[in-house]
């Protein structure tokens, strides 16, 4: 996966093992909010719309 570069006030954030599971998160927060932040994204995980397929209620040939 090629990052992009990000504005600013972002940076990415992995919540598995080789770049798996990519977030954007703001970086203007706090060390133990971004833990605390990545370790609730990380138990949600299966929650979370990765691709527009997986949000179920929208017609991909909409998007």
């Amino acid at each position: 996966v090629e990052l992009k570069e990000l504005p600013p006030h972002l940076e990415y954030a992995f919540l598995g093992e080789n770049g798996k599971w990519l977030v954007i998160i703001a970086k203007d927060l706090r060390s133990n909010e971004k833990t605390a932040l990545i370790n609730v994204l990380k138990t949600r995980k299966k929650a979370i719309a990765w691709k527009l397929t997986d949000i179920k209620g929208i017609d991909p040939e909409f998007c």
